[in-house]
């Protein structure tokens, strides 16, 4: 009986220290994972929302549009100050209208340079939509000189809405030398007419706040000359 109980408590100690051992190797795996998470996170490129044109200060005029015409296209252009965006601080915002249809299409070109020297993941803008079946894009430079047009989305809403795009992978961004720093810009604001009908109509788009999602560029420093 004696002997039992001795084998007995013997193995409830062994059960004990296994137990006790395996939790610690738990905690320890938990912990190192953790600690890998957080230099993973520390390693993470961190993004930033820049802006580019806020519409407060800078001027437009006729001379920023220009239209591909069918034969009978009208437009403007304006700041306005009557219900502007919900972006922090706005207070005006660009005023576009146009009178077309389906295969018009109209070009603003900023009065300043819109250059961004970061690399950018994507670009915002808020737009008003007034249920219109027209189409807002932009058009990107690369750092090697291309050209490529970005759709925004149709205006098929009613209010304010924040637009976002993407830049695809197409889009040459980063330095071939160190030494040579280069740059991508947002040029022009394109807007196509969606309606069909015999006759043209007037379009009315309201743009605030364009802004970019960019990290700093990422090179290769590691020379392999050795």
């Amino acid at each position: 009986m004696k002997k039992s109980l001795v084998i007995a408590v013997a193995i409830v100690f062994a059960s004990a220290l296994a137990a006790s051992a395996q939790e610690s190797k738990g905690a320890k795996e938990e912990k190192k994972t953790s600690e890998q998470k957080q230099v993973q996170k520390k390693q993470s490129p961190v993004y930033v929302k820049i802006t580019l044109e806020d519409f407060e200060t800078t001027q437009f005029s006729e001379s920023n549009i220009v239209y591909k015409k069918t034969g009978y296209q009208k437009g403007g252009i304006a700041i306005r100050d009557q219900l502007p965006s919900p972006a922090k601080d706005s207070k005006k915002y660009l005023g576009i209208k146009i009178l077309g249809k389906a295969g018009d299409v109209i070009y603003v070109t900023p009065p300043k340079n819109l250059i961004i020297d970061k690399y950018c993941q994507s670009i915002s803008l808020w737009v008003y939509g007034k249920d219109l079946s027209g189409e807002l894009s932009i058009m990107i430079k690369d750092s090697e000189g291309a050209s490529h047009r970005l759709i925004m989305g149709r205006l098929n809403f009613t209010g304010w809405r924040e637009l976002s795009v993407n830049l695809p992978k197409e889009i040459a961004q980063m330095d071939k030398y160190l030494s040579q720093k280069t740059t991508i810009e947002l040029t022009k604001i394109m807007y196509n007419p969606g309606n069909t009908g015999r006759l043209p109509v007037w379009n009315y788009i309201y743009i605030d706040d364009i802004s970019a999602t960019v990290r700093e560029k990422m090179y290769d420093r590691q020379s392999d000359e050795w």
